[in-house]
């Protein structure tokens, strides 16, 4: 019997990637990776029996020559992509091709931030107040509509690029004049110019994870320190009231489902306060930022082969409820040479972690971007007491970026 293919078109770098790689091969596939560049992806030198193709992944016509290839030489089971950047590509594909998959119009509407925003506000939901900048022109007026202090951020964007807090008008202009200028994106493709102007809301930060219209989850998100939105950490599961969890889930499936992202995963960020649930936005894909290992350590639960066992038209188990996680990040105090102590090589068995991962080759140099870029590595800590999962992982983090 002729083996079948799974398709990913490009990959986060420093999150699942490698994973959906490994299962799927685990699964009896043939993974197919496509990409522009592979120099991009460290877990591609130690991942054999990868069947690698290189194309401008930028453009739909070359995307698909080099699917109608696969497909000419071996059946092909799944098509998809742990990427923000390339989940409509790999939407689009994978409808071409009659496979299972979200909706590549929803996946259209989730993407650009600011459409998403408002179809979520006409239909009741609680966003924050928005206005869409495409031109100078608009700065002023977004600014009265708004008001500050507000979040300037990409209209499509991902990992905190380009996000920030402005509480003045001078640093509200600056800002959104600096993304208009902004004519690629981090993997420097083509994007189109534009900015999102959003009230600031206050609050705790949680995210409810989502496959198939069925919660796996809800995280508590750590970020850094204002005016960027750098996540610094996750804890799973959230330590909330069964109140407020149910009224959070309730409101994130009840986004999706107004954004008609029925199938597929998705990642619903949302802040509280005063006990106002507000939906900062929806990701129309898995959770970044190795909240999918978090959950596979803390619950047992793997999102990762859920996503590729739902494409596939297989069961998967449901999240079981069992040890508490915390997942910290590594990121140096000071721009210049990084490396880790030489005892670092013990930090697994020094703090009782159940992961230590490095994102680049140590030692290395370190320029501060004020987003997801910033962060070299993480680590992870189990436990039945959430209190102690997240003092283990937070003093591993600090005695690997101690000077």
């Amino acid at each position: 019997m002729a083996i079948s293919a799974a398709i990913f078109i490009e990959s986060n770098s420093s999150g699942s990637g490698a994973d959906f790689i490994r299962h799927a091969r685990e699964l009896g596939l043939l993974p197919v990776f496509v990409t522009a560049s592979p120099e991009r992806y460290a877990f591609l030198h130690d991942s054999a029996g990868l069947d690698l193709r290189r194309c401008d992944t930028s453009s739909e016509a070359a995307v698909t020559a080099v699917v109608d290839d696969v497909a000419a030489a071996m059946p092909i089971e799944l098509l998809t992509t742990s990427s923000d950047l390339y989940l409509h590509t790999a939407a689009v594909q994978a409808k071409r091709l009659g496979l299972a998959g979200p909706d590549p119009n929803s996946i259209a509407l989730c993407r650009d931030k600011a459409r998403q925003a408002s179809v979520l506000r006409a239909a009741g939901i609680c966003v924050p107040y928005s206005a869409t900048v495409v031109a100078d022109c608009d700065i002023r007026e977004a600014i009265t509509r708004v008001g500050l202090p507000a979040v300037v951020k990409p209209i499509s964007g991902t990992g905190s690029v380009g996000v920030s807090l402005v509480e003045s008008e001078t640093d509200a202009i600056q800002a959104l004049r600096n993304l208009l200028s902004t004519t690629t994106d981090v993997r420097g493709r083509s994007i189109q110019s534009g900015a999102l102007l959003m009230s600031y809301v206050a609050g705790d930060e949680f995210s409810v994870e989502i496959l198939d219209s069925r919660v796996i989850g809800v995280t508590r998100k750590h970020l850094g320190a204002l005016p960027h939105f750098v996540e610094i950490g996750h804890d799973a599961p959230a330590i909330i009231s069964p109140q407020l969890q149910a009224q959070i889930v309730n409101k994130a499936l009840r986004a999706i489902d107004i954004l008609g992202h029925a199938r597929g995963a998705a990642h619903v960020e949302l802040r509280i306060h005063q006990s106002c649930i507000t939906i900062i936005e929806v990701n129309p894909r898995l959770a970044g930022g190795s909240i999918p290992s978090l959950f596979r350590h803390a619950t047992g639960f793997n999102p990762v082969l859920a996503v590729l066992r739902s494409l596939l038209g297989m069961p998967s188990t449901a999240p079981a409820s069992g040890a508490h996680g915390s997942i910290r990040f590594i990121m140096p105090k000071c721009e210049g040479t990084f490396d880790i102590p030489q005892a670092g090589e013990r930090l697994v068995d020094r703090f009782g972690l159940a992961e230590f991962a490095l994102y680049r080759t140590l030692p290395t140099e370190f320029s501060r971007c004020n987003d997801f870029r910033d962060r070299i590595g993480h680590v992870i800590a189990v436990d039945d007491d959430p209190a102690s999962a997240a003092r283990r992982a937070e003093a591993a983090v600090a005695f690997a970026c101690q000077a």
